[in-house]
């Protein structure tokens, strides 16, 4: 610690050593962007993403679709939001969702899916895929992006319900 005096009284002033300096700042902004590379790669590995896949739009419109996945639907009955099939060998977090228990109901579902979000041009059939590639299930909805997690520890898939009341006329949150 070094000290110095003032001009007008001799009294002894403490200037303490600068704790920014480029030493301690550099160790200190290390030690953040690791914390950070951490944590990103953590959430990277639990989450799960939508691949098109016109295979999909092809089998539905031939009424072709697998009757091994457990198929559910979100939002309204007559207007639902998404419909998902799950394979059955993955535990489903179906909070969100309701489940259908025919597959006459599941082609009705996706004949009646909403397609009142302002982005909404066509369907988009897509392939749910885990963080590796591997298949989970398939999606059907004018909403072409919702979030996919797995939870790591219990492998239990999440897949959000696409519609956010908070969305304007363009699709931009209006939070």
């Amino acid at each position: 610690m070094k000290f110095f005096y003032h001009r007008h009284d001799d009294r002894k002033f403490y200037q303490h050593e600068n704790i920014f300096d480029a030493r301690h700042l550099s160790k200190g902004l290390c030690a953040l962007l690791l914390a950070a590379v951490i944590m990103i790669a953590g959430c990277m590995g639990s989450y799960g993403k939508l691949v098109s896949n016109p295979v999909i739009q092809e089998q539905y419109l031939t009424r072709n679709l697998s009757d091994a996945y457990q198929y559910y639907y979100s939002g309204r009955s007559g207007l639902p939001y998404a419909v998902v099939g799950i394979d059955p060998k993955y535990q489903f977090n179906a909070r969100l969702w309701f489940k259908i228990d025919d597959m006459e109901q599941v082609y009705q579902k996706i004949r009646n899916l909403s397609d009142l979000h302002p982005d909404a041009t066509r369907m988009r059939a897509a392939d749910i895929l885990d963080h590796e590639g591997n298949l989970i299930g398939v999606w059907f909805s004018y909403y072409y992006y919702t979030p996919v997690r797995i939870d790591p520890k219990t492998g239990m898939v999440e897949i959000f319900n696409p519609y956010d009341p908070n969305e304007d006329e363009r699709g931009w949150s209006i939070r």
